[in-house]
């Protein structure tokens, strides 16, 4: 007999799942040309390369030693300066970075299924929380801009806990604070290394692609993988 499955709770990643991360291209082309006016530069070739370089130290970085992540897109903005020849003070560099969060936070937007699907699940009674990767202003901001505290009953943040996924103990951190069981939760990202730890733990594993996924061939296969949030509550329902 196929044994029933008893998912009571739902971690949700916050970046790429939630919230439409897009913007923040913008916003680093937007701190460029506000700060740096008089320079003759190729903003477009600044902001990809300040991006991707901020990726790329992330995902180096991300499981030697914990640095709070503005302080890693600040580590990239230095490298992309300096090898484009451009000589600014620390303090603007600074502001830069600063400049780019304040105004993310302030003009982010979130996907057009986030609250429908969050609402649906909170009236089922599924505890609701957020694992994201991210310092805790930048959370906060995020979630009091779209009004979403009122969907989670738990929250775990990277600078608060000094680790980031695919760390196991980040997940074992969720599961604590919600007084569950792995076994219990069902966890959603965008990310396959996000599933690494969530299945090390035991929690069942589901990866949104919403068209931006970059996959990294790890090997690593969620339970589910859906295009939407609005197919998560009948695979929930099929689950249960």
């Amino acid at each position: 007999m196929h044994r029933q499955k008893n998912f009571n709770t739902i971690f949700f990643d916050l970046g790429q799942t939630l919230v439409n991360l897009s913007s923040i291209s913008v916003c680093m082309y937007k701190s460029f040309k506000r700060y740096l006016p008089k320079q003759k530069l190729d903003l477009n070739k600044l902001v990809y390369y300040w991006g991707y370089g901020t990726k790329d130290l992330f995902m180096e970085l991300r499981e030697k030693k914990f640095i709070e992540t503005k302080h890693i897109h600040l580590l990239s903005l230095k490298k992309i300066l300096e090898e484009n020849n451009i000589i600014i003070n620390n303090d603007l560099e600074k502001t830069l970075v600063e400049y780019v969060w304040k105004d993310f936070i302030n003009n982010n937007k979130i996907y057009l299924d986030t609250k429908p699907v969050l609402n649906q699940l909170k009236k089922l009674n599924y505890k609701l929380g957020i694992i994201s990767d991210c310092d805790l202003d930048v959370a906060d901001g995020i979630i009091k801009k779209h009004n979403l505290n009122k969907f989670f009953d738990v929250k775990v943040i990277s600078s608060e806990i000094k680790s980031y996924k695919p760390d196991p103990q980040v997940f074992s951190k969720a599961v604590e604070l919600a007084k569950c069981k792995p076994r219990e939760v069902v966890y959603v990202g965008d990310s396959e290394i996000d599933i690494k730890g969530a299945k090390e733990v035991g929690l069942f594993t589901i990866i949104i692609d919403r068209g931006e996924l970059e996959s990294k061939k790890l090997g690593i296969e969620p339970n589910y993988r859906i295009k939407k949030l609005t197919e998560l509550p009948d695979i929930l329902a099929d689950l249960n």
